[in-house]
């Protein structure tokens, strides 16, 4: 089975930078060969094979992952344990929220270029457009509207009052 797991950059952040480059790899490397069920199906010996790691590396590296998080002191899923034994091989514990996220970053980017592909088969009529006047439109529209209102305030000519008879 051919499948890809994403990679966060805030990887780099989490306490398990902190932790020896085997144990690193070891990790990576299982996060590239889980199943869809965030299963990793091998054995140490696999993972060893898998990683170019020594097989004592790949069993101190699956200690320390499956291992509370010492490094961290506020709360964790799985008290920061990143991986379990399990019947036939290792779960990768937070596999399925890393799932979600990337589900969320895909839809997002769906709706994104669905919405583009949408205005760009609006007809023209059907287009909102806003008319924006260039900067000398502006000049010229600022300079009769200040003409006008300095028309409103000039004084009239004193007129000669007229008188009916």
């Amino acid at each position: 089975m051919n499948t890809w797991a994403p990679l966060f950059s805030k990887i780099v952040d989490s306490s398990l930078w902190c932790e020896p480059d085997f144990v690193v790899k070891v990790f990576i490397t299982m996060l590239a060969k889980k199943d869809a069920d965030h299963i990793v199906r091998g054995s140490a010996f696999n993972i060893a094979s898998w990683a170019r790691k020594t097989e004592k590396e790949v069993l101190e590296a699956l200690r320390v992952l499956s291992s509370p998080d010492k490094r961290r002191l506020e709360p964790q899923p799985f008290e920061g344990r990143r991986i379990e034994k399990v019947d036939e091989g290792w779960l990768v514990l937070n596999g399925a929220a890393y799932q979600d996220l990337m589900r969320g970053v895909n839809r997002r980017e769906y709706k994104r270029v669905k919405q583009a592909e949408y205005r760009a088969k609006k007809s023209p009529k059907e287009k909102k457009t806003r008319n924006v006047p260039t900067y000398g439109e502006q000049a010229q529209d600022r300079a009769s509207r200040k003409e006008s209102r300095e028309a409103d305030l000039t004084p009239a000519e004193p007129q000669e009052p007229e008188f009916k008879h």
